[in-house]
């Protein structure tokens, strides 16, 4: 660990944000250069890599960019920015995603409950979570920032000038304020807000079961001259005029609100959503409700819910792509849960299709760049692991077109596949470099733990096997199956219902047709982020010490850790909720025979020894495409080669004979030596077992290493230092 402090790096190869930085612009041209000089590589490290999921939204905040198309009367919405001259920038929203967001955070918060209850899909009560995006639960985030709002407003007003306490509360309205300006230049979220405006006029006064509300005169409970009750109808005022009750804070804070929503509104400013959003994060008294025009109000809450619901629908339609890889970052961190961390996965995020990357303008710059991390003797910056998502599950021969007798809902075609010639250039590169690829199939109903259950793993192996018997298939590393957040059979989310009106009473429609709805069809995140994020986790020392609280050498990596051996999977569980109640006997006999893949089970286990359930899904098999005919190679011997060959370099001068020849040594000092001590632990770098040696070739310059792991075995060639041979 004093040596080599990190065995964990992660390159996300994937497209995020068009607009934040990547690594195809910041490498430049690279042709004729043997590597890339410090400053380059720092400036790659300053912009491209994340240490935490916040830290990743912050440095590639992705938006969905909608503008509002005047002939079909519907908001559009796209990931990637309209040429200006096609849309202006005063006619364009951007709409951040992620966590903050309340549609897409929505997802997250469904990904948590989830894993904190340990509920399987069947178990699970996604209609509960879904409904957060209703308007009226949407509406419940806006007055939980009136409050805030309010509360921090009053503060403010009652410091005096000059103390640094108001100037910490003035940050903090400001931020607030920057909240309320992202509501109201987001149309879905302004349309909830109008939706629930609308109701809370039309039914006042309804009862306790909703659904239908007559006029109200709102007035006051009196005492006649004679002693009987009497009650006085209030004036009513102009409908469109908001009459503050109070002239004091409150009045203020209403103005500061008009005023932010001009400035931001500029010329497409409106009276209406002025007066919305005063009435929505100002809270003030206002005078007495006017007359109400029912059939008015009815019609614009029914052209508001009907808007709201389409505007739903394309947003997260739209949307769902960038989600799910970022959801899948946001997983892949999740993995790593120590109260004290020691090597804590870092993602360095290319953020460039790989497609393009993988041309071959582009591709030298790749390998400059991994030729200037991983082949020093430092190791700080190395690549160990890296992640692609989204690999075509059929080849585009097998893709027929199929009559629709029947009328169907169109399938969106998907855009941000990776496709096997990509994937197999992007290996070549990485193989050279000692970097494992965790790749995942494309996200949908056909590779989820349902499909697999019910189907194997067949289709899986049967696309894999042009990556199989090549010189990089032990760093080709297929995982599966993906995550299910929502399934595509429960992704219906009921917006609200149509109203009727006869002029003097409003009440909800009972037809089925007139309640609005629409279905997300999934959602789903690619498990090679799981995958590749609990391997990283793996690696670190403490994380392990945390999990099996004894046994653990605090100063080892765990390269050599062998998640399949003995109980090792129900200890080191990831943090993703289980799926399903297991897979059939068959399946498993099938992944048991060949062991493909980095495949998570859904079991019904227990902890060993505590008789505790397990929640989580597991780590059932962690092999690669190498394969000696029987059985395809556990991952952790590629990790244990590069350990070895990178601290071998850095140990030895840069491979120089007689220090490579030490390293091996029987000496007590020796690196091997050293290691052989500290063999009982679960993360030796040489097990009980083990058995390492090798072979110097003076003529060829190089040095054979053999590993033997049990009954497995691995070898590695090094290459040894010219200039040192030619003294010998």
């Amino acid at each position: 660990m004093a040596d080599i402090r990190q065995c964990n790096r992660t390159a996300f190869f994937g497209l995020i944000n068009p607009e934040a930085d990547d690594f195809i612009t910041l490498a430049g041209d690279t042709r004729g250069m043997d590597g890339m000089d410090d400053i380059l590589v720092q400036e790659i490290e300053d912009k491209l890599v994340v240490r935490s999921y916040k830290e990743f939204e912050d440095k590639f905040a992705t938006v969905v960019y909608s503008f509002f198309d005047a002939n079909s009367q519907r908001p559009i919405y796209t990931l990637e920015r309209p040429d200006p001259q096609t849309v202006p920038a005063e006619y364009l929203t951007e709409i951040p995603l992620g966590v903050k967001n309340p549609t897409t955070g929505m997802l997250y918060t469904m990904l948590d409950s989830k894993a904190a209850g340990g509920f399987k899909n069947i178990d699970f009560g996604y209609e509960n979570i879904l409904d957060q995006i209703s308007p009226r639960k949407m509406v419940q985030n806006v007055k939980q920032i009136r409050k805030e709002l309010q509360h921090n407003y009053l503060k403010y007003e009652a410091l005096p000038d000059g103390d640094p306490l108001k100037d910490e509360v003035g940050e903090t309205l400001n931020r607030i304020f920057a909240e309320t300006r992202e509501y109201f230049n987001n149309v879905p979220t302004m349309l909830a807000v109008a939706i629930q405006d609308c109701e809370s006029r039309l039914f006042l006064g309804a009862s306790e079961d909703g659904g239908r509300s007559e006029k109200v005169a709102v007035g006051l409970i009196d005492f006649a001259d004679d002693g009987a009750l009497k009650v006085i109808e209030a004036p009513q005022p102009d409908e469109t005029a908001l009459m503050l009750a109070e002239s004091g804070v409150n009045a203020t804070l209403a103005k500061l609100l008009e005023s932010d929503y001009d400035d931001s509104a500029g010329e497409q400013a409106n009276n209406y959503v002025k007066a919305l959003i005063v009435r929505t994060f100002s809270p003030l008294s206002t005078s007495p409700a006017g007359k109400i025009d029912l059939v008015k109000e009815t019609k614009n809450h029914n052209d508001y819910l009907d808007m709201y619901t389409d505007a739903q629908a394309a947003f997260l339609s739209c949307a769902k792509p960038a989600i799910e890889m970022m959801l899948g970052v946001y997983s892949f961190f999740k993995q790593y849960k120590v109260q004290n961390p020691v090597m804590r996965p870092e993602l360095v995020v290319m953020n460039c299709d790989p497609e393009m990357l993988t041309k071959s303008a582009f591709l030298v710059r790749l390998e400059t760049y991994l030729s200037s991390v991983n082949s020093k003797t430092d190791s700080d910056k190395a690549i160990w692991l890296g992640i692609v998502a989204n690999l075509t599950l059929n080849s585009s021969s097998d893709e027929k077109e199929v009559k629709q007798v029947f009328k169907t809902a169109k399938t969106k075609k998907k855009t941000n596949l990776c496709s096997m010639e990509t994937l197999t250039l992007l290996l070549n590169i990485l193989a050279d470099h000692q970097v494992k690829l965790f790749f995942s199939f494309e996200t949908g109903e056909d590779t989820t733990f349902d499909k697999v259950s019910r189907e194997g793993i067949t289709a899986f192996q049967d696309r894999c096997e042009p990556l199989m018997n090549k010189d990089y298939s032990a760093y080709a590393v297929p995982c599966l199956p993906n995550v299910t957040v929502i399934p595509k059979n429960k992704s219906g989310v009921i917006m609200g219902k149509l109203l009727n009106t006869d002029g003097d009473t409003v009440e909800e429609s009972k037809e089925q047709a007139d309640i609005r709805r629409f279905w997300i069809s999934g959602v789903y995140v690619p498990i090679a982020f799981v995958a590749a994020g609990i391997y990283a986790a793996f690696q670190c020392p403490e994380y392990l010490r945390e999990k099996f609280n004894k046994n653990v050498d605090p100063f080892l990596p765990g390269v050599r850790y062998d998640v399949e051996a003995g109980n090792n999977a129900l200890i080191t569980t990831t943090t993703m909720a289980k799926e399903i109640s297991g897979f059939p006997q068959k399946v498993k006999s099938d992944i048991n025979r060949q062991g493909f893949g980095f495949i998570l089970g859904s079991e019904n286990l227990k902890v060993p020894n505590s008789g505790k359930s397990i929640g989580n899904l597991i780590v059932y098999k962690a092999r690669s495409l190498a394969s000696d005919g029987q059985n395809f190679e556990p991952i952790f011997q590629t990790q244990v080669a590069a350990y070895f060959e990178r601290m071998l370099r850095m140990m030895t001068g840069d491979n120089k004979m007689d220090n490579v020849k030490y390293f091996f040594s029987a000496n007590p000092n020796s690196q091997m030596s050293l290691w052989s001590k500290r063999n009982e632990y679960i993360n030796a770098i040489v097990q009980v077992g083990d058995h390492v040696t090798y072979e110097i070739d003076p003529v060829g310059n190089n040095c054979d290493i053999q590993f033997a792991f049990g009954s497995l075995s691995k070898n590695l060639r090094v290459k040894l230092n010219r200039s040192n041979l030619e003294t010998v």
